[in-house]
C-alpha cells in the first residue's frame, strides 16, 4: 500500500536510533537512499488504462509535455496573461484534472489520500503563477517543482514516536521532562491537563526548535485533514488558501506565534490529541495497554470526530473571510463543549499504584508507632507461602480474597477490594489509612505481606528472554571467562546469580560503565554466607547503624529547652528506632535463603534495575541504551576501540586490565634500528623512568623492568643479570 506506515532501516537498539533529530516519521526516501513507492506511482497503478493514466506517468516535466487541454471543468484558472505560456496551459490541465478526481466519491480510501497529496504538491507552483509578473514564468517551474515527498501529511511529521515512551501514562510524573514529551503528556486523556497549555506552547515554541516544528507541522496536518483516518478533508480551493498562507508564504516564528500559538488553546490541544491517536498504534505493546487502561478507543473516536467537525467549520469560514483568525472562529467554542463532555472518560494519574500505596501506608504507620519488627504476629512461613502463591498466577490483578485463607477479617477484605476496584475514580488514601489503623496486628501484617508479595513477584522481579544472538554471544563470553573450550557444555553453576528477597540486593559483582570500581576480574558472589551443614546460601549483607560517623558526641539536650528539646528528643528516638530496625533487618537477612537464577539468555528486572550478562566479557552489568555503540552492547569497561580487555596484557607484569588503564609506548632493539614495536604498559608499571624518553624506548630497558617484576613476585632480594637469566631459562 502506498505511503503505508512502515519501519525505517535504523535499528531500535542503538543510540542513534533513539536520538531526536527532527527526521520524518516515515519518509518516502530513507537515509540509506532507498526510495519507497511514491503517491503518483500508486495512482498510476490504480488508473492504468483509464483516461487519467497520463496524469501520473513519468516526471512532472514529462507530464507537461504530454498534457492536452482538459475537456472537463476549469476549477482553477490563473491570470489570463499567463495562459499564453505552454507550460502554464499544461499545468492548468493537470490541476483541473486532479481536482475532478478529488471530487470522486467512489475512490478507495488509500487512493483518495494519495490524490490529495498529489494536489497539495502543485499548490505552491499555482500560488507562484498567480502572483507572478508576465515574462517571468519558467524560473517558477524550477523553483516550485511539485514534489510529493515534501507534502505535509502524516508520514512527514517530525519523528518523535520514541519520545512517547517517556510520557506519564500510569502515574503522575514530577521529574523534569523534555518539552516535546511534556506537550504530549498534556494531551493524554487525564484530568486537568489543559491548564496553562497556551502559555506552555507559546514558551516552548519560542525556545525549542523541536516543539515549534512539531506544532507547525501537526497543526497543518490537522487543518488539511492529512491523516488517513480523517473522514473530512478540505476542498481544493480551501486547501489552496491555507497552503498559501502557511506554506507558500511561510510565516516566521514570531508571526506564527502571534496568529496561532498564543491563542486557540483548545484547537492546539486537540491538534496534539489527534497526532497521538495516529502515532500510538505504531508502538503496539504500549497501544494495547492504553486501550485496556484509558478507554483509548473512545478517546480516539471522540478526538477524530471533533476534528472532522472542526475542519467542516474551517472550510465554511474560509469561503466567507480572508482573515486567518476568522478561519478558526467558532472552532474553539465547539471544542470546549467536546472537552467538557469527555470528563467522565478521563483519569487522574496516580503517583503510586494501589499496591505501592498500601505498602507505603503500612510503613508510615509502623514508623509512627516506632515498630521495629514488621512481622511480629504473622509468621514468616506464611510470608514465604504468599510469595509462592503469587508466582503461580499471571501478572495483573491482585487477589485480595486470598486473605480469607489466612483468617483475615472479611469486612476488611471487602473494603480493600472496593478501594482496589475504584482506585482511578476515588481518592482512597484517607480511607485506606483509617482502615489499616483499625486492623489487628495480625490482619495488618497479613495485608502488608500480601501486597508486598504481589509487588515483588509481579512488578519488581521479572525475567525477559533475550534474542538468540545475545544468548550465543553470552555463552561464548562465559566460556572465555571460565576457561572452557568452544563447544564444551556449560556447567550448572555458570550463569547462576543469587538474589536476596529480604533486603532486595543483587549478589553478583556488577560491572558498570561509569563505576570507579573495576569488577572485570571478580568471580563468585558478593556478601554470601554458606551453611556448612546444609550448603544453603544466605545473605551476608549487614546494614550499618545510623550513627556511624566517627566524631565526638556532645550532650546537646542539656543546652536545649522547650520546643527545641522536644524536637531533639523526637529525632533521637527516631535514630534509635532506625538503628534497631536495621538490626532486625540484618537478622532477617541472615535467616533468609537466597534465591538463585540462571541469567544466561535472560534480562532480569530486579527492583528498578535491569541486569544481564555482558555479551563481550560475560560479567553481570546493568542495561542502558547508552551502552550501545558500533561494537554492539557492552558493559562499557571490557571493550576499548573494539579490543577485548583479555586480549591485551601488560608487557612488563603480564596482567590483564580493564579499559582506560593502558599506556602504549614504542620500543626498538639496539641491533635492529628498524624493528620498532608498539607495546602496552599498565598504569601500575608505567613509572617515572619511562617518561624520560621523548621518543622510542630501548627494548632492553623494558626487559630489565620485566625481570625486576618477576624477581619481586618470586620474593628475591636481588635482581639477576638479564643475560644470565636467559641462560638459566634456556638450560
Amino acid at each position: 500500500m502506498a505511503n503505508e506506515i512502515s519501519w525505517t532501516t535504523r535499528p531500535f537498539f542503538s543510540l542513534g536510533a533513539r536520538e531526536l533529530n527532527l527526521g520524518r516519521i516515515c519518509p518516502f526516501e530513507f537515509e540509506d537512499g532507498f526510495v519507497r513507492r511514491l503517491p503518483e506511482q500508486a495512482l498510476l497503478e490504480y488508473f492504468v488504462g483509464s483516461a487519467h493514466e497520463w496524469l501520473f506517468m513519468g516526471s512532472f516535466w514529462d507530464r507537461l509535455q504530454i498534457a492536452t487541454e482538459y475537456p472537463g471543468s476549469r476549477s482553477w484558472t490563473p491570470p489570463l496573461e499567463h495562459l499564453t505560456t505552454t507550460n502554464v496551459v499544461s499545468l492548468v490541465s493537470i490541476v483541473n484534472h486532479t481536482i475532478d478526481i478529488m471530487k470522486m466519491t467512489t475512490l478507495p480510501r488509500d487512493i483518495a489520500f494519495n490524490i490529495y497529496i498529489y494536489y497539495d504538491a502543485h499548490v505552491p507552483l499555482m500560488c507562484a503563477i498567480e502572483d507572478a509578473q508576465p515574462g517571468n514564468i519558467l524560473p517558477l517551474f524550477h523553483k516550485h517543482c511539485p514534489k510529493t515527498m515534501d507534502v505535509i501529511q502524516e508520514s512527514n511529521l517530525p519523528d518523535i514516536i520514541n519520545e512517547q515512551l517517556a510520557c506519564s501514562f500510569w502515574s503522575e510524573n514530577k521529574t523534569k521532562l523534555k518539552p516535546i514529551v511534556h506537550l504530549m503528556c498534556k494531551a493524554l486523556p487525564q484530568r486537568c491537563q489543559i491548564r496553562n497549555l497556551r502559555e506552555i506552547i507559546s514558551n516552548y515554541c519560542q525556545s525549542d526548535d523541536t516543539v515549534h516544528e512539531f506544532m507547525r507541522s501537526a497543526l497543518l496536518c490537522s487543518l488539511l485533514g492529512m491523516y488517513r483516518h480523517c473522514q473530512k478533508r478540505l476542498t481544493w480551493d480551501c486547501r489552496k488558501e491555507i497552503l498559501r498562507r502557511l506554506v507558500y508564504s511561510r510565516p516566521n516564528r514570531t508571526q506564527l506565534q502571534e496568529w496561532l500559538f498564543t491563542n486557540y488553546q483548545h484547537l492546539l490541544f486537540y491538534t496534539i490529541k489527534e497526532f497521538l491517536t495516529f502515532s500510538m498504534p505504531m508502538i503496539p505493546a504500549l497501544y494495547n495497554e492504553l486501550c485496556s487502561t484509558y478507554k483509548w478507543n473512545i478517546f480516539e473516536n471522540t478526538v477524530r470526530t471533533a476534528m472532522d467537525r472542526s475542519r467542516t467549520t474551517i472550510e465554511a469560514n474560509i469561503r466567507n473571510s480572508s482573515s486567518l483568525q476568522d478561519w478558526v472562529a467558532h472552532v474553539e467554542s465547539s471544542l470546549v463543549i467536546v472537552n467538557k463532555q469527555q470528563l467522565r472518560n478521563l483519569y487522574r494519574p496516580q503517583r503510586q499504584s494501589f499496591c505501592q500505596a498500601v505498602i507505603s501506608t503500612c510503613d508510615k504507620l509502623d514508623e509512627t508507632l516506632r515498630r521495629v519488627d514488621i512481622y511480629q504476629k504473622f509468621p514468616m512461613e506464611y510470608v514465604h507461602l504468599l510469595r509462592k502463591m503469587t508466582q503461580r498466577v499471571e501478572r495483573g490483578r491482585i487477589h485480595i480474597q486470598w486473605l480469607k485463607y489466612f483468617n483475615v477479617n472479611q469486612l476488611a477484605i471487602d473494603s480493600l477490594t472496593n478501594m482496589y476496584n475504584h482506585v482511578h475514580q476515588n481518592a482512597f488514601r484517607t480511607e485506606l489509612r483509617k482502615l489499616l489503623q483499625g486492623l489487628s496486628r495480625y490482619d495488618f501484617e497479613a495485608v502488608r505481606a500480601l501486597f508486598a508479595a504481589f509487588r515483588q513477584t509481579h512488578s519488581d522481579i521479572r525475567v525477559f528472554h533475550l534474542p538468540r544472538h545475545y544468548y550465543e554471544e553470552q555463552c561464548r563470553a562465559l566460556r572465555r571467562r571460565y576457561g572452557l573450550i568452544p563447544g564444551q557444555e556449560l556447567t550448572a553453576h555458570v550463569g547462576v546469580v543469587y538474589l536476596c528477597l529480604s533486603c532486595n540486593s543483587f549478589k553478583g559483582f556488577v560491572v558498570n560503565k561509569d563505576s570507579k570500581v573495576n569488577n572485570l576480574f571478580a568471580n563468585g558472589h558478593s556478601k554470601i554466607i554458606i551453611d556448612d551443614e546444609t550448603l544453603k546460601c544466605y545473605c551476608g549483607k549487614r546494614c550499618e547503624k545510623s550513627d556511624t560517623k566517627k566524631r565526638k558526641r556532645i550532650a546537646v539536650g542539656s543546652f536545649l529547652e522547650g520546643v527545641e528539646l522536644d524536637e531533639h528528643q523526637k529525632r533521637s528516638l527516631k535514630k534509635v528506632w532506625k538503628t534497631n530496625k536495621k538490626i532486625v533487618q540484618n537478622q532477617r537477612c541472615a535467616h533468609t535463603e537466597c534465591v538463585q537464577i540462571n541469567m544466561t539468555g535472560c534480562l532480569l528486572q530486579f527492583h528498578g534495575a535491569l541486569y544481564l550478562f555482558c555479551p563481550s566479557c560475560g560479567n553481570p552489568t546493568t542495561f542502558h541504551q547508552e551502552q550501545h555503540d558500533r561494537h554492539g552492547f557492552t558493559c562499557g569497561q571490557c571493550m576499548k576501540e573494539g579490543t577485548l580487555y583479555t586480549s591485551v596484557s601488560c608487557t612488563i607484569c603480564g596482567t590483564y586490565r580493564g579499559k582506560d588503564t593502558w599506556t602504549t609506548v614504542t620500543t626498538v632493539m639496539d641491533d635492529e634500528p628498524r624493528s620498532e614495536e608498539t607495546v602496552a604498559i599498565c598504569n601500575g608499571c608505567y613509572k617515572p623512568w619511562l617518561k624520560q624518553y621523548d621518543g622510542v624506548i630501548p627494548y632492553k630497558m623494558i626487559q630489565q623492568q620485566r625481570v625486576k617484576k618477576q624477581d619481586k613476585v618470586k620474593g628475591k632480594s636481588t635482581s639477576i643479570n638479564p643475560k644470565n637469566k636467559e641462560k638459566t631459562n634456556h638450560i
